[in-house]
């Protein structure tokens, strides 16, 4: 069986070697960024039939490690809240953008209740 950090060392050779940086971003109730942090994420665009009812077909997939995340204490220095919250103020912009898009869907993949992988879904 896997280790969970050799789970996350071989995710982020993965990102490392195919990914894309993205800035997560937490937004308070006026759309002020409080926290942020760019880490690394396979994206790929999402499909209508891989979508639940009620998303919109216009968005995308994620795939992020911890790591970045928890290396710059990301939201508020809790490693327990590494993982983004759906239709909250967390958003991620692409491509070196400053428009973001809001997280409509997260979930986190644990070993021995470590997360070791975070799959989002933004849209927007």
């Amino acid at each position: 069986m896997m280790t969970a950090s050799a789970s996350i060392a071989q995710l982020n050779r993965f990102l490392a070697a195919y990914g894309e940086d993205v800035v997560l971003a937490r937004l308070d109730d006026d759309g002020v960024v409080v926290a942020q942090v760019t880490c690394r994420a396979r994206v790929d665009r999402t499909k209508a039939d891989d979508l639940p009812a009620g998303i919109k077909p216009s968005g995308f997939n994620l795939i992020l490690s911890p790591t970045q995340i928890l290396a710059a204490g990301w939201p508020d220095g809790d490693p327990s809240h590494v993982a983004p919250e759906e239709n909250a103020g967390d958003k991620i912009a692409l491509d070196g953008s400053a428009r973001y898009q809001t997280v409509v869907w997260v979930d986190a993949k644990k070993i021995n209740n470590q997360i070791v992988r975070i799959d989002v879904r933004i849209s927007g």
